[in-house]
């Protein structure tokens, strides 16, 4: 693809570019079955053809494959095996595409107020949820549904996260020991649109990232950051398709930069760096999280095993096998390790909903708890 064409793709919805990408993988398609033998949720009923079959538009989409899309996660396994270069997770997202008037209830509820211009009940229930969590978080309340009105050089962006309080309390916390400014922008009038994108919705997913890219511009920062790989993701899109000059870090490559500021402290024994779906080892982001985990502790790799390190949250529990992989998973971690580091807030929420004896802990919480560490030996003084 020549630079012209490529701008001109940037320029057209979501929708159209996909839909001619995902015919030219048709074409490409040797059908090898590798991405099959990758994938963690396959259900091994279809072959490859039945597959690509349900990618074409005015093909009907077997039950079969209707319930292998909805437990797909798009975690992309299934690119790095494909010796042909063809992103089966996106054509998984065509065919969801496809199916965006059919989804299961799990999917429709997560995006029942995730999202701007919320209307009609949708829109009552994103107002009544916002007022609550403005109530009963009184400490993050100023921070929610907001957009900075100067221009800082760090813009911290959870996104939907900011209801996460356990992570917003913890990044805010470390921000503030740094002492460099930021602005804050969050909110699910903030979403990113990566939630619609990966269930098919993408005239959503556009009109959020374009609203968001509004937002991020009238900020005009020099460097943005976030602990969730699907916001990173939409950023550093943003960044391209807008041609802008902004720096796109995860929280833990941003604090690492600083790493002068936290006290070089072995708190932990041995950590396992969780592997995930787009922070995964070979990025950036995760080679941040190991250094901290080398920073603060001993990181090591589970045994080798068929076992995925997927948390399976966007297939919003449409398979229910998904239990099964994650105890599967943590009991491949505990045998080397007794924590658990996330990289992604996805991932440690998720995971953290599974009754474990490994210690989940946001990766953040290293550097917090070098801190209480520290602090805690100086009174003793």
């Amino acid at each position: 693809m020549n630079g012209q064409t490529k701008k001109n793709n940037e320029s057209l919805p979501t929708k159209t570019v996909l839909g001619s990408t995902v015919s030219e993988y048709r074409e490409r398609c040797i059908q090898c079955h590798r991405c099959m033998d990758a994938c963690p949720v396959t259900r091994d009923l279809f072959s490859i053809d039945d597959l690509n079959k349900a990618s074409v538009d005015d093909y009907e989409i077997p039950s079969t494959i209707k319930t292998f899309a909805f437990s797909c996660t798009q975690c992309g396994r299934c690119v790095p095996v494909c010796p042909v270069g063809i992103r089966r997770d996106h054509m998984m997202r065509y065919i969801k595409y496809k199916l965006r008037d059919h989804k299961p209830w799990g999917y429709t509820r997560y995006l029942f107020i995730k999202g701007p211009n919320k209307t009609g009940i949708n829109g009552i229930a994103q107002k009544l949820y916002i007022a609550v969590k403005k109530i009963t978080t009184r400490d993050l309340a100023d921070l929610m549904e907001t957009t900075p009105t100067k221009k800082p050089e760090v813009l911290f962006y959870p996104g939907c996260y900011i209801y996460s309080t356990v992570t917003m309390r913890l990044t805010l916390r470390l921000l503030k020991h740094l002492g460099r400014p930021y602005a804050v922008l969050g909110g699910v009038t903030a979403c990113c649109g990566a939630p619609h994108l990966l269930q098919g919705e993408l005239d959503q997913a556009d009109h959020c990232r374009e609203l968001l890219y509004q937002k991020i511009k009238a900020s005009d920062p020099k460097i943005i950051i976030t602990s969730c790989a699907e916001c990173f993701e939409i950023i550093e899109h943003i960044k391209t398709r807008y041609n802008e000059e902004f720096e796109v870090l995860s929280v833990t490559e941003y604090l690492l930069r600083y790493q002068q500021r936290f006290p070089v402290k072995k708190i932990r024994g041995k950590i396992v760096v969780h592997d995930s779906c787009r922070f995964h080892r070979q990025t950036p982001q995760a080679e941040a999280a190991y250094e901290t985990s080398d920073i603060f502790g001993e990181p090591v790799h589970p045994p080798l095993s068929q076992t995925p390190s997927c948390c399976y949250q966007w297939n919003h529990g449409n398979d229910p096998k998904n239990a099964a992989r994650r105890a599967n998973y943590l009991a491949t971690v505990k045998t080397a390790a007794p924590t658990l580091a996330c990289t992604c807030i996805t991932c440690y929420e998720e995971l953290k909903k599974i009754p474990t004896d490994v210690e989940i802990i946001d990766i953040l919480q290293l550097f917090e708890d070098a801190l209480d560490a520290t602090r805690s030996t100086e009174k003793k003084r």
